[in-house]
């Protein structure tokens, strides 16, 4: 039995954690003797995710604690560590660690901050595996993109059993993702409204605030075209009510393998997308789908194909011969046990992360590697350019998961974090005032 631990910052039921509850099954399935072991790093722990665990068979240890994460890490032949920028995680790789065989999966494009992925764990890891081509396409990934792999995210494709389209009225335009801030386009709901079909409408589905979206709607007189309907499990039942997908992600998204672009393109939707992050690596233009550039384009796009059902059949229909071929999860646990035996043929190692500071504020401009020049100034002394630079913080880097807000959340006494937070939303107050 091959016993393999996860390291992740929560577990609910969001990419990262059902790539890992895939990953057992279908192990399972291919007759393969595997033992996942879960050890979220923070008490965010969802009562689904636990019960769907139960059906993968995975186990969950339901406590942070460290000195029972030592033993279960002590215990592993592989330990994984699922990578996006985030306090928890960091604080582990500077914590004292076991001897081990560490794969770290990355779960993140690379290219924005704080979603980029630093320096030293080239070395810290045995193994770096990518979730998107692109990333090994960064300036910074040159030296390892050779002897980098590549597995998408795994899916559970069960979900769409028995998938077959509903009758609905008029034609429905498909949104399932997050909503919170670098994920959805900040122009989603205005390139929307603008398409032209009257008989178009937008069905919203994903965790995060949607009051935000349905007051820009109000503003442009479209709310009755949205339909908002939060978190949805029963995602096969979802996707048969779309006529297509349209997934417009942020210009700063750190998306890579996107389940539900998976699941959209394995039941024959054609997606919609723009060229962002890892999401151009999934969409061929004019061939699985539409790949955009700019606001205007995706409203084109959108009416373009609510009035030609030849053509959403035929991108359709490449879409999911594509996604069947490409995202089948037994490839993915095929390719995942090839990496598992390549380091089972080393022994564990031990390993220490490099002083990156002592303080959660130079903790947080060390995270951003060769991005984070402006906090590192800020934190040598008053510097107007630098501080004026941190407060017009995007929104992924202000209110984004391991950003500003993410870490004096976390860290509410340390002083930099404080005052660069506080930068930030001065600024946009003026904004919000002018």
């Amino acid at each position: 039995m091959l016993k393999l631990v996860h390291i992740i910052e929560r577990f609910g039921t969001a990419g990262p954690e059902r790539s890992i509850l895939a990953a057992a099954k279908y192990a399972a399935r291919a007759g393969l003797h595997h033992e996942h072991t879960v050890c979220p790093l923070t008490c965010a722990i969802s009562p689904l995710a636990l019960a769907l665990a139960r059906q993968s068979g995975v186990k969950v240890l339901r406590t942070p604690a460290a000195a029972a994460r030592a033993e279960v890490l002590t215990g592993a032949d592989i330990v994984i560590a699922h990578f996006w920028n985030n306090p928890a995680l960091y604080g582990w790789l500077r914590s004292a660690l076991p001897p081990m065989r560490l794969m770290v999966w990355l779960k993140i494009f690379g290219s924005h901050r704080p979603q980029v992925i630093p320096s030293p764990l080239y070395a810290f890891a045995d193994l770096l595996v990518a979730t998107s081509p692109g990333t090994l396409t960064l300036p910074g990934f040159a030296v390892q993109a050779p002897s980098t792999p590549v597995v998408f995210g795994l899916a559970d494709f069960d979900r769409l059993a028995n998938f077959a389209p509903q009758p609905h009225t008029g034609f429905v335009v498909g949104y399932v993702g997050g909503l919170g801030p670098g994920k959805v386009h900040p122009e989603f709901v205005a390139m929307s409204a603008a398409v032209c079909k009257p008989s178009a409408r937008f069905v919203v589905c994903g965790s995060g605030a949607w009051q935000p979206l349905q007051q820009q709607a109000q503003a442009l007189g479209a709310t009755e075209r949205f339909d908002y309907r939060g978190y949805v499990e029963s995602i096969g039942r979802t996707l048969a009510e779309f006529d297509l997908f349209g997934y417009p992600l942020s210009p700063e998204t750190y998306a890579t393998s996107e389940k539900a672009l998976q699941e959209a393109m394995w039941v024959g939707l054609p997606p919609v997308v723009f060229s962002h992050g890892g999401v151009r690596y999934l969409v061929e233009d004019g061939v699985t789908g539409r790949v955009v550039e700019s606001a205007g384009a995706y409203t084109s796009a959108i009416e373009q194909l609510c009035q030609a059902p030849a053509e959403r059949a035929h991108l359709g229909a490449n879409a999911r011969e594509y996604a069947r071929a490409t995202f089948d999860p037994l490839r993915g646990v095929r390719q995942l046990t090839e990496l598992y035996k390549q380091l089972m043929e080393s022994p564990k190692r031990e390993r220490q992360w490099p002083a990156d500071g002592h303080t959660p504020a130079e903790w947080f401009a060390a995270s951003l590697g060769d991005q984070g020049g402006a906090f590192a100034r800020s934190l040598r002394g008053p510097d107007g350019a630098a501080e004026a630079e941190i407060a017009a913080a995007s929104d992924l880097l202000f209110s984004g998961e391991g950003g500003i807000a993410h870490y004096h959340n976390t860290y509410p006494d340390d002083p930099h974090l404080r005052f660069w937070a506080s930068l930030v939303r001065q600024q946009r107050r003026q904004h919000a005032i002018g």
